[in-house]
């Protein structure tokens, strides 16, 4: 659902906007053009730009954001009425690469947390009032002919105000960078299954589920050769029930949630680059949720725009 942690959302890490959302990232920008460069001359004879400041096996992700609403996979823990803001950071060691078909082999551990202010829970808060969630995750991630990107992640889930019970999951993802035969037209199709280990997300019948969810995210860059870019794009999620995820009353329905809307992002090029790649987005996603969904979540709607901007970084 929209938003949702990076992992929830996407085999690989996205910006919070991301759970809701990775799937959920942006197609890639065209690369730049050689800067001096002139059309149908020869390149001047100007020194290389110097590598970045990260060139080693150890890389940082992070970001803030803030989001109108939080819904989790379609589970409502905040309508809209009040603030979401979602600090996150994950740290990858990269272990292996360029061994035959394998590109790369990093292992992710990694935090994700919503800080809400206002109306809107579902569930009365204990203190701290504000801190609805924090959510803890270990990632294995594996690129394979540098367009396959398959991954490992155990999650466990919790909440300081005790707005639900803490639960965990054991996902397996799969995403493809399609723009390599697709160009301008990539969908970056993506899948992935989670299975329940401890507790359950949605606790209307206390049953432990199987949840597939399947994305792709078409999306257009502007002004590619500029120093800003400017990438459009349009994420799409369906949320599916393979077994008890989304049982309501002995009832489980397999379409769970769809939702869909635009994410603009821009790199901060004004920000040197050895304090590493930072971007801004934005945008608003429409979550359309099935029956039960609707009777969980307080009665709410069955569709729920949802508002959101970021701030990302990689290092």
């Amino acid at each position: 659902a929209t938003p949702v942690p990076p992992w929830a959302q996407s085999p690989t890490p996205a910006s919070a906007q991301t759970e809701v959302q990775q799937a959920q990232a942006p197609a890639p920008s065209p690369a730049q053009p050689a800067p001096g460069q002139t059309p149908g001359a020869p390149a001047p004879a100007t020194p290389a730009e110097p590598p970045g400041p990260n060139t080693g096996a150890i890389s940082l992700t992070g970001g803030i954001g803030w989001a109108s609403a939080y819904y989790f996979r379609g589970i409502a823990t905040d309508q809209n009425g009040g603030n979401n803001v979602q600090p996150y950071a994950e740290i990858g060691f990269r272990f292996l690469e360029n061994m035959g078909p394998l590109t790369s082999l990093t292992v992710s551990p990694g935090i994700w947390t919503n800080l809400h202010t206002g109306g809107g829970l579902v569930v009365p808060p204990s203190d701290p009032k504000g801190w609805t969630e924090t959510d803890f995750y270990f990632k294995v991630s594996a690129v394979w002919w540098e367009v396959l990107t398959t991954s490992a992640t155990f999650t466990y889930y919790t909440s300081p105000n005790n707005t639900f019970a803490s639960n965990s999951d054991m996902a397996l993802g799969f995403s493809l960078n399609d723009s390599k035969w697709l160009g301008a037209f990539a969908v970056n199709p993506s899948v992935l299954f989670a299975f329940e280990t401890t507790g359950e997300a949605l606790v209307a019948d206390g049953k432990k589920g199987i949840y597939v969810q399947i994305g792709v995210a078409p999306g257009y860059t502007f002004f590619a050769e500029s120093s800003y870019p400017l990438t459009i794009s349009l994420p799409m999620t369906l949320g599916l029930s393979a077994k008890d995820y989304y049982t309501v009353n002995g009832q489980n329905q397999t379409v769970g949630y769809f939702s869909w809307g635009p994410l603009i992002t821009m790199p901060l090029k004004f920000i040197p680059a050895k304090y590493g790649s930072w971007s801004a987005n934005g945008g608003v996603q429409f979550l359309m949720l099935n029956s039960n969904l609707q009777r969980v979540n307080t009665g709410g709607d069955g569709f729920v725009p949802i508002g959101s901007v970021g701030l990302a970084l990689t290092y």
